[in-house]
């Protein structure tokens, strides 16, 4: 699956961290607990309705922001792709605004040759979910590529599949055939340059 590079020399590496947060981090952004995760997935992430179902909470280790994935429904079947992402944003000292962006990707962007793009900034993709669904059932066999390394354009991947269970239900499952709730984005960084690719995403590719 060919990407567009982020290039092959340093003067990049600005503009690959860009890629990697959507936004200028903070200065200072301790990473998420676990039980700061799960409370985002009970209360913020957790707007299951009749049009929307949740799937999983994905975290960024290195700014604090959030995703909330999941199916965008009508009836029984699945329309797409729905992403709810929150960012923070420093506007002085000791305060910060939060930005929240919704984006939804039907049945063809994700099933496109590129797919579709989580995470990044226009021209610089770091995260990108590609799949095919199938019919009547809704199972779909996913594959989600990440930017490993923002210098040569180098990506990496893992599969998962959506599946519906006899009651209905849709859940994300890994190649183990274990339920995927909680994806924590594990950037990849160096001293004086900052985050120039991401090493995994956990609980979806480990």
């Amino acid at each position: 699956m060919s990407r567009k590079s982020f290039g092959r020399n340093a003067a990049l590496v600005g503009i690959a961290a860009l890629a990697l947060a959507g936004l200028p981090v903070r200065a200072a952004t301790l990473p998420q607990t676990s039980s700061a995760a799960a409370s985002r997935q009970d209360g913020i992430c957790a707007g299951s309705t009749a049009s929307i179902k949740l799937l999983a909470t994905i975290d960024n280790n290195r700014d604090g922001s959030f995703q909330c994935l999941g199916l965008s429904l009508q009836g029984d079947a699945v329309k797409g792709i729905r992403l709810e992402t929150h960012r923070f944003v420093s506007t002085g000292a000791h305060t910060e605004s939060e930005q929240v962006k919704i984006a939804e990707f039907s049945m063809a962007t994700v099933e496109s040759s590129h797919g579709a793009v989580l995470d990044g900034v226009p021209g610089y993709d770091a995260i990108i979910l590609q799949g095919h669904f199938s019919t009547p059932s809704g199972m779909a066999k996913l594959v989600t590529s990440y930017l490993y390394n923002g210098f040569t354009g180098e990506y990496r991947s893992c599969q998962m599949t959506l599946v519906r269970a006899p009651d209905a239900n849709w859940r994300l499952v890994d190649r183990f055939d274990r339920t995927v709730s909680h994806i924590v984005v594990r950037t990849r960084e160096m001293p004086l340059i900052g985050a120039f690719g991401i090493a995994n995403l956990d609980g979806a590719c480990t």
